[in-house]
């Protein structure tokens, strides 16, 4: 598959309804999705972590995005993943995934298969 067959992260989440109340969205729901992802992808656990990281990297992302009012605050990401639907973000998440690595699938693929130091016990695995 080459690269011009895969979606990209803002074609995927396009299909996400955006639950907010048009009036009062300053933000774009596509880039705040995609910011999002690629934050957490590069190591951000949180969305303090979300913001901080975008935030260092405005200039870079918009190279690929308008980010017209810029980063949203870490509350305003928390309130978009507290509101929209899990499954169809689960699902784009899934179509954008399975594109860029067609090979695994619907595969569970186990990212850190690291044992925990000193969890072992006689008799019983660890950790």
């Amino acid at each position: 598959m080459q690269q011009a067959d895969r979606p990209s992260l803002a074609e995927v989440f396009v299909s996400i309804d955006d639950p907010r109340q048009a009036g009062k969205v300053e933000h774009d729901l596509v880039e705040m999705l995609v910011v999002a992802v690629s934050a957490v992808l590069s190591g951000a656990d949180t969305f303090v972590e979300i913001e901080a990281w975008a935030t260092e990297r405005l200039d870079w992302l918009r190279n690929y995005l308008k980010l017209k009012h810029g980063i949203a605050s870490h509350d305003t990401f928390g309130r978009l993943f507290g509101l929209i639907d899990p499954a169809q973000f689960e699902a784009a998440f899934r179509r954008w995934v399975g594109s860029v690595v067609p090979v695994l699938g619907a595969q569970v693929v186990a990212i850190d298969g690291k044992t925990s130091r000193r969890s072992g016990k006689v008799d019983a695995t660890p950790l």
